[in-house]
């Protein structure tokens, strides 16, 4: 049985389909192109770019033995970047160098062994100006009724410092980042700065020495000397013009020195005549007396307390802001440099500034308990007749 009805629609349907291929074909063809222009794309590759920032590398290298004769565990480092005020602060173990990426401008560098913290009898002030930044010794009361020196106050023995400072501009470099091709790196113009800091000794050494008549019969020695500074600028070098105390501590009789100059003018040995000498590390003295020329006897003051075998004590006290120098200072000196404030202090208690009468003299003393004594016993005449009472 025909259904010429559903024949048509069969047809109809067959035409539609046919219509819809012919329309989606080009839609096909299309898209193809698409994947084909993205994947040739995709395989082509532009050269390679580096970028420089326009930075300029500064290398710093530092010298510890030179002149500070010593290689800390670690270092601080503080940079100053166009102006006074420290803005970059780098706690680090690597003391032999510093590598990195710099702006134009001027540094002021300043370079110490160990952390702030780390020091005990030190304390730091003004720490974020470059110019003013400085150390001053922590200070101790003496307050017992049964020691000599009960209410004085002492500046604390400084640990050893060591500073370097440098100054150093960064020039011709860019704001801006330069692309470029990674096979001309050779042509990028990058600015090398290289410096090296040498560390200069921050503290120095006290040498004193006190001829000591009679030193038999001394037991131990204290003392203390006034007139010192009590601090120094990092970056100037100057010490402070303030003053304190240091105690005199840990005397030992200097036998070497005493073969020196242990025997009178006809060469032979004084009798009972020794010295004693006593080192403390100190900042030195004060900015603007450091020279012989620029001090008065009473600049500078210093006791000296002996005990003796007996448990007895005797004092003696010395003005030696014209005795105590900086080695090389004859008194003639008129110029004093900042290098010179690492240089040794010698104060000698002897002649040409003390003739014998005037340096220490001990009085006769023995131990107690012992029992011991001498006797002076005038000489008889011969022709003397004396009555001994019976």
């Amino acid at each position: 049985m025909d259904y010429p009805i559903e024949k048509e629609k069969m047809m109809k349907r067959r035409d539609i389909l046919n219509v819809r291929s012919r329309m989606q074909a080009p839609v096909w063809h299309l898209a193809c192109l698409f994947v084909l222009l993205f994947l040739t794309e995709a395989c082509y590759r532009e050269p390679l770019e580096l970028y420089h920032d326009g930075k300029a590398d500064v290398h710093i290298t530092y010298d510890w033995m030179s002149r500070y004769g010593e290689r800390p565990d670690g270092m601080t480092l503080m940079l100053a970047h166009d102006g006074d005020v420290i803005n970059s602060y780098d706690v680090t173990h690597n003391i032999d160098e510093t590598s990195m990426r710099a702006n134009s401008g001027t540094y002021l560098l300043t370079v110490m062994n160990k952390t702030f913290g780390e020091y005990s009898t030190v304390s730091f002030y003004n720490r974020d100006s470059h110019n003013d930044i400085h150390v001053k010794s922590r200070t101790y009361y003496v307050q017992s009724e049964n020691i000599w020196d009960n209410g004085r106050t002492y500046l604390e023995q400084p640990e050893r410092m060591g500073v370097g400072i440098d100054t150093f501009t960064v020039s011709n470099v860019i704001d801006s980042l330069i692309f470029y091709d990674y096979r001309e790196e050779s042509k990028i113009d990058t600015v090398h700065v290289k410096r090296h800091v040498v560390i200069e000794p921050m503290t120095t050494t006290l040498r004193v020495r006190v001829k000591v008549r009679g030193i038999s019969y001394m037991r131990s020695m204290e003392g203390y000397v006034t007139g010192m500074a009590d601090g120094f600028y990092l970056n100037q070098r100057w010490r402070t013009r303030e003053v304190g105390t240091i105690k005199l501590e840990g005397w030992e009789r200097d036998t070497e020195y005493e073969k020196e100059r242990g025997r009178r003018a006809d060469g032979d040995p004084e009798e009972n005549v020794g010295w004693m000498l006593c080192n403390v590390e100190t900042f030195g003295l004060p900015h603007g007396r450091e020279l012989l020329k620029d001090r008065v006897p009473e600049s500078n003051y210093i006791m000296l307390h002996f005990t003796l075998l007996d448990g007895r004590t005797v004092d003696f006290a010395y003005h030696v802001g014209k005795n105590i120098r900086y080695e090389g200072d004859d008194g003639t000196l008129q110029y004093f440099y900042q290098a010179d404030v690492a240089l040794e202090l010698d104060l000698v208690i002897d002649a040409p500034f003390y003739d014998n009468d005037d340096v220490p003299i001990m009085p006769y003393a023995q131990p107690e308990g012992t029992g011991q004594f001498d006797a002076d016993v005038e000489p008889w005449g011969d022709d003397e007749d004396v009555d001994v009472p019976m």
